[in-house]
């Protein structure tokens, strides 16, 4: 029997690059996701993707998470709620969402691209788990609105919960 191997508590010390070109793509929610850093390069400490998003995308339903969420706008416009803020980001704006905050996000221009970013890593492992890999880096043809089922199994994990639910509501104090 193969014994367990301790996790290291740093990043493996081995550079890499990667772009739009070579990152692993995925197809969910009405997006492309390309993974430009894993979880698995930087020892946990935290994930990056770039998010192709159409005019009207963004989760379907606020959520939360115990985790830190950052976007960097690059191209068009998206409305971030953020607790009780309301949060305009244009290209060039960095947005910050604090773990344990209840927030959602619609994108209002034609397109918007961002990079969006996560510390500690992990949420990036729910696209990759549930998502379509991309044909094509562009964005995904016009998909049906998720099912329950999907928002269930993105919005309902170790990283995520939605903010009706008892572990988000915990979170915030109310129940």
């Amino acid at each position: 029997m193969k014994r367990p191997q301790p996790t290291l508590p740093f990043a493996p010390a081995v550079g890499f690059t990667r772009n739009r070109e070579t990152a692993p793509a995925y197809w969910i929610l009405d997006l492309l996701w390309l993974v430009l850093v894993d979880g698995h390069e930087t020892g946990g400490a935290f994930s990056v993707m770039e998010q192709w998003m159409r005019q009207g995308s963004g989760p379907p339903v606020p959520h939360i998470h115990p985790i830190d969420e950052w976007f960097y706008v690059m191209e068009g416009e998206m409305t971030l709620e953020l607790g009780d803020q309301t949060i305009i980001g244009r290209a060039g704006d960095s947005l910050w969402i604090p773990r344990g905050t209840v927030h959602r996000f619609k994108v209002t221009s034609p397109l918007c691209r961002a990079l969006n970013g996560y510390t500690p890593a992990g949420f990036e492992q729910v696209i990759i788990g549930l998502a379509k890999p991309a044909e094509r880096r562009e964005l995904p043809p016009p998909m049906d609105p998720p099912d329950q089922i999907t928002i269930d199994k993105v919005f309902n994990n170790y990283w995520c919960a939605e903010a009706r639910d008892g572990w988000a509501l915990s979170r915030l104090g109310i129940r």
